[in-house]
């Protein structure tokens, strides 16, 4: 945790040359405090994955919690991870002994389904702080649903902005899901209780 709790004290981060940036993206200390707590609660979580990287606080959260499980993997997407974020990110979780991820700098429209086709139903939790239009979450959300286990857990970061909102009021129709909990209003987590069996035709007002 040393590496997290410098970034969170320091309102900083490192980049592989040395240079310091302010931090201006990554979610919240009680943001990562509910993923970590969420991820420790439940020992069947091994295999996560998360789209939208940035400077890695999201990522050393999650493997803060992974941290000694057999069989932890953690997969990235992040398209802007060696251009954008400068590889911070990536540097971050090196710095902090994480070397059990995959990164896929592709974006996730492109690697999603992709990766679906090889592993669905095989994560136990996807963390979704993509691109913020209706769209792309939404088609982020679709694939994140194909690849959650039953049981998994499906958390959305910047529930506040209305395009994210939309998309968890639609996701909340759905019978395989159910609400586990928030943070505030600007994170959600659902855990997909059953398959998604809806048929052909099925249709929900949100």
């Amino acid at each position: 945790m040393a590496v997290l709790d410098e970034i969170y004290a320091r309102g900083q981060v490192v980049t592989p040359q040395g240079q310091v940036l302010t931090l201006h993206s990554g979610i919240s200390r009680e943001e990562g405090d509910f993923i970590c707590n969420l991820i420790r609660n439940d020992p069947r979580i091994t295999r996560t994955l998360e789209v939208g990287c940035a400077y890695g606080v999201s990522s050393l959260n999650i493997c803060a919690a992974l941290k000694g499980r057999e069989g932890a993997k953690h997969s990235i997407i992040d398209p802007f991870q060696s251009s954008q974020w400068q590889f911070v990110g990536i540097s971050n979780l090196l710095r902090d002994g994480v070397n059990w991820f995959e990164l896929i700098e592709e974006r996730s429209e492109f690697a999603l389904p992709r990766i679906t086709a090889q592993r669905e139903g095989q994560f136990n939790f996807v963390f979704i702080d993509g691109w913020h239009t209706f769209d792309h979450t939404l088609i982020d959300c679709f694939y994140a649903t194909r690849l959650l286990g039953v049981g998994g857990y499906l958390v959305i970061d910047d529930a506040n902005f209305p395009s994210i909102s939309k998309v968890i009021r639609h996701l909340e129709t759905y019978p395989c899901y159910q609400r586990h909990g928030s943070v505030g209003t600007s994170l959600v987590a659902l855990q997909k209780r059953g398959e998604d069996t809806r048929p052909w035709n099925w249709h929900a007002d949100f």
